[in-house]
């Protein structure tokens, strides 16, 4: 399996070292497009996220880390015992298991199959996802849609936002009537307002005057939010009991400078970005209990259950099979290439004589035939077998299998 990833996660690097290998998603074009301009890959896909920062790449021999930490600025050997490489089976099991939420920090979580999603389709826009990239992501979404289809695998909701939702109600007794304010109106974002709003809070929500160009539409702002302008958001913070900031800015939208001198009620605040949207030393502040990705994921995450687990893992298996065929029959892809060229070529010839139809038919038959003196007796029937189910796919789609009567 020509495939290999590195990556640093929860698991083993803090928030603090995840959010300075972090990439917003146009650093990420920008990062991918350098690098195939560069050669350093066939193929490449970025994926960033709360959790995660991943290199995935094929056709290529480079130093992964160097990649990342150079692009970054960074010194490798402070960040070279945090990653993980992985490449062949060891890289495709791990990205199927993680695309169900499998090894997010809050488990079972759902949002990393979009987050996979979107990561595709910037390889796709930078025109890094070579044939491997495009299979084995492709593969990967199928499995992950079928996971969350048939299997619930997880027993607290699978939601980061829903999760940051259940914190506030523990620790203030209930949300209703409580007022909030949600700084960012992204995915993350929409999904704690809609959670809050559910919950009876009072929720404000930023939204910036310009997105791409126009004028902010008030509709995009989810039912029963108030809207205020970005640029607001500090204004009256004294009086919300719970602030959550989920942007994909790469600077802080609370700095502790900022805000120095408020009387803060008792409040709890939520991070849920990476890197991190408030200034940790905000914490320090009277009234402010302050929760980034990492405490909450440590203080809400779903727990395994062992039997839909091994359900998924199923599932999951006949995907990995899949994958594994198709890497395995790769080998083989220059052959068959030259097979049809040959048959092509036979065809072209026999139409000077015959029609196109005729001429097709002669040179298929004719290569057909031939197994007849090169191929041993006992594997005609297995081979014109496979050959026949092969061809019955691709005619279903034009409703032509002129063998069946």
């Amino acid at each position: 399996m020509d495939i290999r990833m590195i990556g640093i996660d929860h698991q083993n690097a803090s928030i603090r070292q995840r959010e300075a290998l972090a990439f917003t998603k146009s650093q990420a074009r920008r990062a991918l497009c350098q690098w195939k301009a560069e050669g350093a890959f066939s193929g490449g896909l970025l994926l960033s996220t709360c959790n995660r920062t991943e290199l995935w790449v094929s056709g290529s021999e480079a130093d992964l880390g160097k990649l990342l930490c150079d692009t970054k600025g960074l010194n490798q050997d402070h960040y070279a015992q945090l990653f993980i490489l992985r490449s062949g089976e060891e890289a495709v099991l791990h990205l199927l298991q993680l695309i169900c939420g499998l090894k997010s920090r809050i488990y079972g979580e759902d949002q990393i199959l979009s987050q996979v999603r979107e990561a595709l389709e910037a390889a796709r826009d930078c025109k890094t996802d070579d044939t491997v990239i495009e299979k084995l992501f492709q593969t990967a979404i199928s499995a992950g849609k079928r996971v969350k289809t048939q299997v619930r695998i997880e027993t607290a909701d699978p939601s980061a936002a829903r999760n940051a939702v259940l914190l506030l109600k523990e620790k203030l007794g209930g949300l209703e009537g409580v007022p909030c304010l949600v700084i960012g109106n992204g995915q993350m974002g929409k999904l704690a307002a809609n959670a809050l709003t559910d919950s009876g809070a009072q929720v404000t929500m930023t939204l910036r005057k310009k997105m791409h160009g126009q004028e902010a539409q008030e509709s995009i702002i989810p039912e029963g939010c108030e809207m205020i302008d970005y640029e607001e958001r500090l204004d009256g913070l004294e009086r919300y009991r719970a602030v959550i900031s989920a942007t994909l800015s790469p600077h802080f939208t609370i700095r502790k400078d900022q805000i120095e001198g408020k009387r803060f009620l008792p409040s709890l605040w939520i991070d849920m970005a990476v890197p991190r949207d408030i200034d940790p030393a905000a914490a320090d502040l009277q009234g402010i209990e302050l929760y980034d990705m990492d405490r909450l994921g440590d203080s809400y995450s779903g727990k395994r259950n062992e039997a839909s687990l091994r359900k998924a893992m199923e599932i999951l298996e006949e995907y990995k099979k899949e994958l594994e065929r198709w890497f395995s029959f790769r080998q083989h892809v220059d052959t068959v290439k030259h097979l049809s060229a040959v048959t092509a070529e036979d065809a072209c010839k026999r139409m000077e004589k015959l029609s196109a139809e005729e001429a097709v038919d002669h040179a298929v038959e004719k290569l057909l035939f031939g197994l007849r003196d090169t191929l041993p007796e006992e594997l005609w029937e297995s081979c014109l077998s496979a050959l026949t189910e092969s061809a019955r796919r691709d005619t279903l789609k034009t409703g032509k299998a002129r063998w069946e009567k």
